[in-house]
């Protein structure tokens, strides 16, 4: 995404937008935390809010022709941010185990690291299918545990949906996010492995 030809100003809409998944990133910790009837509900549409953004920023950025250095980091960065934060809330409250956190988490570090030493060589490791599938999964899962959570809080979705079944739906789907993210981040690694042991070409 970088072209070298597009200023590095904060205030374009798409540099806001990943702004806008920061900000929200302690909003929804603090709900988690400091719960009330309906912290899960809000939860859920401050979150959803800002994964939307996740998808738009990118496309707007291409379309205006504002894509720029600042951008890249905010859209690579932001998205990050949001999950791992409200994946560690969710441990601190119980919602998940630290395993499945734990997992999510190291396997985004390392391929975080991959990418930090392709950038240095200079070569572009495109995002695969497996990877998308795991960050629709990962965001789902979010999405449903933090339902569950209102559900087992005194929100408005207990009154329509048992707690504990929307709170299996969660627990499986972050499973599901699990499993592609150790698929994906293996498939990753193998993919690398020549530029890392330098044998390209």
């Amino acid at each position: 995404m970088i072209d070298g030809r597009s200023p590095s100003r904060l205030t374009t809409l798409p540099n806001m937008l990943g702004l806008a998944r920061i900000a929200a990133t302690p909003i929804v910790v603090l709900l988690l935390l400091l719960p009330f009837p309906g912290a899960g509900l809000i939860g859920f549409a401050v979150y959803a809010a800002a994964a939307t953004t996740d998808y738009l920023d990118g496309r707007i950025a291409r379309a205006r022709d504002q894509v720029s250095p600042l951008g890249v980091f905010l859209d690579l960065t932001a998205d990050k941010v949001l999950v791992a934060g409200v994946l560690v809330a969710m441990v601190e409250v119980d919602i998940l185990p630290t395993w499945i956190v734990a997992t999510l988490l190291i396997r985004e570090l390392v391929v975080q690291g991959v990418r930090q030493v392709a950038a240095e060589a200079s070569v572009v490791i495109a995002a695969r299918q497996l990877g998308k599938w795991k960050t629709f999964a990962t965001n789902a899962a979010i999405g449903v545990l933090l339902l569950a959570f209102d559900a087992q809080t005194g929100g408005q979705v207990g009154k329509v949906v048992e707690a504990g079944l929307v709170q299996g739906i969660g627990f499986w789907l972050a499973i599901l996010a699990t499993v592609l993210a150790v698929v994906s981040g293996v498939a990753y690694l193998r993919g690398a492995l020549p530029m890392l042991l330098g044998r390209e070409g």
